[in-house]
């Protein structure tokens, strides 16, 4: 039977992008799942992944088919992932700054080429030739030159670990003989073009199943392709790292060659910049607003004595500090976006605001004040729009927070689930569903 209602956003987002359409006829799959479907298929298409990939990861649906076809349709609907490549932020760039909060977001693997490796890792234990397939139909990972004002290098950590798993589980025993898993990896070791993919591909070589004097030729091979790269001085500098613990005898030379012909980011430092001595990367930092300052400062009042210490609960109880918090909120309520720098800045500042508060305030009706307005800033973000994965930092990162303290959790959840957007619904019934 067609779901059309569920199925319209994939529908468009394929036909707009020129993939291929969903099946005409899918079959109904049993309960939970069926619904669960249907809530990933209504959320932005990297949720649409996200959540029908967690369907076949939970382990209990049984049919193959209905796993495979869930798997496929995932792949297709992580394409339009509003992120094509996972990044992650630079050592000492993540506090307080914008380059964090992409960063955690980033980690949440919900950029496009994230995605479809775990599809194609999915996919494995079901269909070996559906895994290599679908492998192939990933898109070369395109990762534009990067400056040194830039706190934010690329990841490509889980397309070459789908890549090993490929390489492993895929080739027949007639491929093998024939050596076409040695002639694949080439293929894909040649295309590399950022120093950030030379480590993870090496790792690849190592754990493959070909012979020592292949594993040395293909990790020669890849020194060559590393000694003739092109490449930028930040991804230079952010790869230096995990090439510098490669130990394989075969890549030395090629690694001291390339070392010496690039010079990476010579601003790079832990000190603050001055006049003569600017710094890199650039930090674009959080609460540098006046308002923002203002807010900072009587948050910290709400947290600490004047003297330093931490207000106990009990001083968290008292009408006049519950006061302070309920002018607290009619300020951040006063808040606007126009304010900062961005609407991604202010989303994350007021976040972080709501957030302390629902972890200071005791239990009761405040705390469930301040609770619903935090759902109600999130949900009627724009952000969440913009960049859905960026938007979903905050929220995932409360629940995370206070996974330890479960009826604060459940709360929590109880909230998303009433929230009415398409993500927090669909979030809470993956974890009371599947998680449980």
């Amino acid at each position: 039977m067609r779901i059309a209602r569920a199925l319209l956003c994939s529908i468009l987002i394929w036909t707009v992008l020129g993939l291929a359409p969903l099946p005409a006829e899918i079959a109904k799959l049993p309960e939970p799942y069926q619904s669960l479907a249907e809530l990933a298929r209504g959320a932005p298409p990297e949720f649409t992944a996200y959540g029908l990939l967690r369907i076949v990861e939970q382990g209990h649906l049984a049919d193959k088919d209905a796993r495979r076809d869930l798997i496929e349709e995932a792949f297709q609907s992580a394409a339009a992932a509003k992120f094509p490549v996972r990044m992650f932020g630079l050592p000492g760039t993540t506090s307080d700054t914008a380059s964090g909060s992409l960063s955690r977001a980033y980690a949440l693997k919900l950029d496009a080429l994230s995605l479809e490796s775990r599809a194609v890792r999915d996919v494995l234990p079901l269909n070996a030739a559906q895994a290599r397939k679908l492998f192939g139909d990933i898109p070369r990972p395109m990762l534009s030159s990067l400056t040194c004002d830039d706190a934010l290098s690329y990841d490509l950590s889980d397309y070459y670990q789908a890549l090993s798993a490929v390489v492993q589980s895929t080739f027949t025993k007639n491929e093998l003989v024939k050596n076409e898993h040695v002639t694949f990896l080439n293929d894909y070791m040649e295309q590399a073009a950022s120093p950030g993919e030379v480590a993870p591909m090496a790792q690849v070589i190592q754990s493959a199943g070909v012979t020592a004097q292949q594993r040395q030729s293909l990790l020669a091979t890849l020194g060559g392709v590393l000694e003739n790269m092109q490449t930028d001085n930040r991804s230079f500098s952010a790869s230096l790292p995990a090439l510098n613990s490669l130990s394989f005898p075969e890549m030395q030379g090629s690694l001291e060659k390339f070392r010496q012909k690039n010079h990476g980011c010579q601003g790079d430092t832990a000190d603050p910049p001055t006049a003569k001595k600017p710094s890199t990367p650039k930090l674009d930092s959080y609460w540098q607003s006046a308002i923002s300052q203002q807010l900072l400062e009587a948050g910290r009042k709400l947290r600490f004595a004047p003297a330093g210490s931490l207000l106990s609960e009990t001083d968290r109880s008292t009408l006049q500090w519950q006061q302070q918090v309920a002018d607290y909120l009619n300020q951040l309520a006063g808040w606007t976006p126009d304010q900062e720098n961005s609407e991604a800045d202010y989303y994350h500042e007021k976040c972080a605001a709501l957030t302390a508060l629902i972890e200071l305030v005791p239990p009761g009706p405040l705390n469930d004040k301040v609770l619903a307005d935090y759902v109600d800033f999130v949900s009627n973000s724009n952000l969440y729009q913009q960049n859905p994965a960026e938007w979903f930092q905050e929220p995932q990162g409360l629940l995370d927070r206070l996974l330890p303290n479960i009826p604060t959790h459940e709360k929590i959840l109880d909230a998303y689930q009433g929230s009415g957007n398409p993500v927090l619904t669909l979030e809470v019934a993956l974890e009371r569903q599947l998680d449980r």
